[in-house]
């Protein structure tokens, strides 16, 4: 959830309801969040069950590209064309 209450959702909502859904579809995608640390706040988010987060530490220029296409696809990329090849 890019909010960072329950309150706030709810005035965006009722104030801003083109951004606040924006904001929404954007996230229910996945991908890279940006903000504040852990140190400073973090960013307040709403999962649901079957979603992974993983530590920032592993995400860097070298797994970046891994973990979009994972979001994406919803398999490794090597399990992936291995998959598509046995089906020709």
């Amino acid at each position: 959830m890019p909010f960072k209450s329950k309150k706030q959702r709810s005035w965006m909502h009722a104030n801003k309801p083109k951004l606040a859904s924006e904001w929404e579809r954007k996230y229910q995608q996945g991908g890279y969040l940006n903000g504040a640390p852990h140190s400073r706040g973090g960013i307040p988010i709403e999962a649901e069950g079957g979603e992974f987060i993983i530590k920032k530490d592993s995400v860097n220029r070298s797994t970046l590209d891994m973990l979009e296409y994972v979001n994406e696809h919803g398999d490794l990329p090597m399990s992936d064309a291995r998959n598509r090849r046995s089906k020709k």
